[in-house]
């Protein structure tokens, strides 16, 4: 039997960075002050033009788990973050973006759960905080989770296709064994969909996910969040990505991917027809609005607009009591309650009630101000 190396780290934390200098330092410490010590952040910069490389040059100087990689050119987060997956040392890789801020059990906790259960990719759920339109809810809160769930590639394909009983799975932030990586990296042609692409070739060939309900991840939006930004170029990669994909068995699986390759092509439809609006590009403009997904979806991108306008001036509300707040369970294990709607009500409000278990306290704290974005 092979013995452990203690100098090897536990977990590689991927942490790609573009412009981040606002709240690099922030995320960068949120991984320091992890309760696994046995870690190495590695801060991939993809050449910022602010203070990002020297933000996180001061940080490695205090702490020798951090590595710091410097491009010398823009590359895209694709391209930045196989830099950092390259460089990685450790049987487990943590995705963690370098605005946002996790629990400081988080990691300890992901390893665990995954090692219990032998999964191969396990990841905790997102809660939206920053942008006043987003805060106030989770990621997975739409599926009432409390207790862990397998997810497998059919609904992980049918959620990118249009579901809406299913939440954007794509946006996930895993912890990923080495094994079941292997050479994988993320296609470089993507700057949008990378993370997705990547778990969902990893689905296919058979890795298992395992979603737990841990409201442990602070997702940050705010005006320079770039994941939701589409182009014409964009969505021309996913879409050729997508068509790339390895051969599906399931036929729910294939059925899922038929579904997504049509919301791409309509969602390829309506940026061509932005972008000849923006040029006023009349004649080609105006084919394309004969088309009524089309007229459906400028109408709603106007609604979504004022929504985001509406929210942002009115902030978050009076709101009714919290629910019951239990602990943390042990890693993996199923919770009291469902703990999504506990954790968006207390981002939207900052309220805690007395006695509130640690992992809320945490949360009201990190979130704190995020109005302000």
């Amino acid at each position: 039997m092979t013995t452990p190396d203690p100098s090897k780290p536990v977990v590689s934390v991927i942490m790609a960075n573009f412009r981040g200098a606002a709240h690099l330092e922030a995320a960068m410490r949120a991984v320091l002050a992890q309760s696994e010590r046995r870690l190495e952040l590695i801060l991939a910069d993809d050449a910022s033009d602010d203070d990002s490389v020297a933000i996180a040059r001061a940080v490695a100087a205090g702490d020798d788990r951090v590595r710091v990689i410097a491009s010398a050119r823009n590359q895209g987060p694709a391209a930045t973050r196989n830099l950092a997956l390259d460089a990685a040392r450790s049987d487990w890789i943590a995705i963690v973006d370098s605005d946002d801020l996790i629990h400081p059990e988080r990691l300890a906790r992901l390893v665990a759960a995954a090692e219990a259960a032998g999964a191969d990719l396990v990841a905790d759920d997102l809660v939206h905080f920053g942008a006043p339109a987003e805060q106030g809810r989770t990621l997975l809160q739409s599926l009432g989770l409390a207790a862990p769930m397998w997810l497998t590639a059919a609904p992980y394909l049918r959620a990118n296709g249009g579901d809406p009983a299913l939440p954007a799975f794509g946006y996930l932030k895993p912890v990923i064994r080495r094994a079941v990586l292997g050479n994988r990296r993320y296609d470089p042609g993507l700057r949008i969909g990378e993370d997705y692409d990547l778990v969902l070739r990893l689905l296919i060939e058979g890795a298992r996910f395992l979603l737990l309900p841990d409201p442990l991840y602070a997702y940050r939006r705010h005006a320079g969040s770039i994941s939701h930004r589409l182009s014409v170029g964009t969505v021309e990669a996913m879409l050729a990505a997508h068509r790339a994909l390895p051969r599906l068995a399931d036929p729910e699986a294939q059925a899922a991917a038929a579904a997504v390759d049509r919301q791409l092509r309509r969602a390829l439809r309506y940026e061509r027809l932005v972008a000849d609006l923006k040029a006023r590009r009349w004649s080609r403009a105006l084919p394309r609005l004969a088309d009524p997904a089309m007229i459906a979806r400028l109408a709603e991108s106007l609604r979504d607009r004022r929504r985001r306008k509406a929210a942002a001036a009115q902030g978050p509300g009076a709101s009714a009591p919290l629910g019951p707040l239990s602990d943390l369970p042990p890693p993996g294990q199923p919770w009291e309650s469902p703990p999504a709607p506990v954790a968006g009500r207390i981002t939207a409000t900052g309220v805690l009630p007395p006695g509130a278990p640690g992992w809320a306290l945490w949360l009201a704290q990190a979130t704190a101000g995020s109005s302000a974005g």
